[in-house]
């Protein structure tokens, strides 16, 4: 019931901001005709290492806590599990669709698909500060809007009963691409670097409802499933 409680108030919170964001981008224009490169370069920056920080997450999960000796007693006190994880994820038969396998080595599908997205969003964003775009402020709303819009389908995806592998890597890949296109589409029609940061915060706020999501997923995965272990 607690997960299902945080998942309701993360998608509460989620919806609220991409709403805010709407309203800001369809009522608010910038006054200025050229953004600085020093603008650019901020919101390229900030984003860019929001992506190496990300990537550094889908990689080693754990890294952050381990540093910050966040949760170190509960860890000690957890109880041995018989299942082996593989790719984050319980290697059971119930779990299939959430890995793939590539040569020898098993990864997190959603994982993968996350650090491909990050890794071809630095090159995108390293592209948009380089050469300046000239489009009209109506094409980046519809930017913002085709984003939020890939946010919802993440969404979904995550929730499907029936999980297909490469969907589910595509589906992490165009999330963080969503991302991508909402922080320069909002920091285009502003004009601000301070509106174009605060887009790119929210995506942190949009992956962590994805992580809840997931989360509550694999939970249903594991109430639903006969065996025993119950790694969720």
């Amino acid at each position: 019931m607690k997960k299902v409680e945080n998942v309701f108030y993360y998608l509460i919170l989620s919806t609220a901001a991409a709403f805010l964001l709407l309203v800001l981008a369809f009522f608010s224009s910038s006054n200025i005709n050229t953004i600085g490169t020093h603008d650019r370069l901020f919101v390229g920056g900030v984003f860019v290492a929001s992506c190496i920080f990300g990537i550094s997450l889908a990689i080693y999960p754990g890294w952050l806590r381990r540093s910050l000796k966040i949760g170190s007693r509960s860890e000690n006190k957890r109880k041995p599990q018989k299942t082996m994880r593989k790719g984050h994820h319980p290697d059971c038969d119930q779990f299939q669709n959430h890995i793939i396998r590539i040569g020898n080595k098993t990864l997190c599908a959603g994982c993968f698909g996350l650090s491909m997205g990050s890794i071809i969003s630095i090159f995108l964003m390293i592209i948009y500060v380089i050469i300046t775009s000239g489009w009209p402020p109506v094409m980046f709303r519809f930017l913002l809007l085709i984003g939020l819009i890939m946010i919802g389908f993440v969404y979904v995806e995550i929730m499907f009963p029936m999980r297909n592998t490469i969907v589910h890597v595509l589906s992490n890949v165009f999330l963080v691409i969503s991302f991508l296109i909402i922080a320069i589409g909002i920091f285009e029609i502003t004009g601000s670097k301070i509106y174009g940061t605060v887009g790119i915060l929210l995506s942190f706020l949009w992956l962590d409802t994805r992580v809840q999501l997931s989360r509550w997923c694999h939970t249903l995965i594991c109430s639903n499933c006969n065996e025993t272990c119950k790694m969720y």
